[in-house]
């Protein structure tokens, strides 16, 4: 891990996010195209937002309902991956397998997503959030070790492309 220089006065201030993982009866993941905010536009992720003051597995089963409007309950919940990224911000990002869900996923969000559906894990869109290809690198399997730190080189290597917004987006709530 990246060795991180801190004082004793400097703490990190750490944004969380979760993301929820879900496969159909096929062993498809759903993704979703980013739209409508700076941040990665034009990329698929899994369904995925903040915690708002709440639990983790509370955030992710809101935001997979506000996102696909499936349904899941916490306990239905596995922690699959549990990383630190600090990027243009600080996160803690925490990625979910949903062992169990009800409805038909449908864009709910127009203005954050264009596009939505099951796609096979061999045939991948090409332009991928990073949460998606480190789960992708684990073959999407629970591996909740918490070991993974992202700063911007990392993210560069796996992305294989510049860390770069289209603006400022330190207000922007859509990431």
């Amino acid at each position: 891990m990246p060795e991180v220089n801190l004082s004793n006065e400097q703490y990190f201030a750490f944004r969380v996010a979760v993301f929820a993982m879900v496969f159909d009866e096929q062993g498809r993941v759903l993704l979703h195209k980013r739209a409508g905010t700076n941040f990665l536009p034009g990329y698929y992720d899994f369904p995925s937002g903040h915690v708002e003051n709440e639990s983790f597995t509370a955030a992710t089963v809101r935001e997979l309902y506000e996102e696909s409007g499936l349904t899941a309950h916490e306990n239905d919940l596995e922690l699959a991956y549990l990383g630190i990224n600090v990027l243009d911000q600080s996160y803690i990002n925490a990625v979910y397998r949903v062992q169990k869900w009800q409805g038909t996923p449908k864009i709910m969000e127009p203005h954050k997503c264009s596009e939505m559906g099951f796609f096979e894990l061999s045939a991948l869109p090409a332009k991928l959030t990073l949460g998606v290809r480190l789960m992708a690198a684990q073959n999407f399997q629970t591996r909740p070790f918490g070991a993974r730190f992202v700063d911007l080189a990392d993210y560069q290597k796996i992305m294989n492309e510049p860390f770069a917004l289209a603006r400022n987006h330190t207000q922007d709530t859509n990431r």
